[in-house]
C-alpha cells in the first residue's frame, strides 16, 4: 500500500528533524566528547602517568 503524507504529518517530522539536529545532537555530542575526557584522565592518572610528570 502507498502511503499519503499529509500537510500536518510533513510539519510534524520537520518538527522531529530539528529537534534532533539542534537539541540530540549537541547533547549526544557533548556526552561523547565528555566522555572521553573522562576515560582519558583516568588512564592518565591510574595507567600511563600524567603529562609532563
Amino acid at each position: 500500500m502507498i502511503e499519503v503524507t499529509t500537510e500536518k504529518s510533513c510539519k510534524s517530522e520537520w518538527k522531529k528533524l530539528l529537534l534532533l539536529a539542534f537539541v540530540g545532537l549537541p547533547i549526544a555530542m557533548f556526552g561523547a566528547i565528555a566522555s572521553y575526557g573522562l576515560i582519558v584522565r583516568l588512564l592518565q592518572i591510574f595507567l600511563i602517568g600524567l603529562p609532563g610528570a
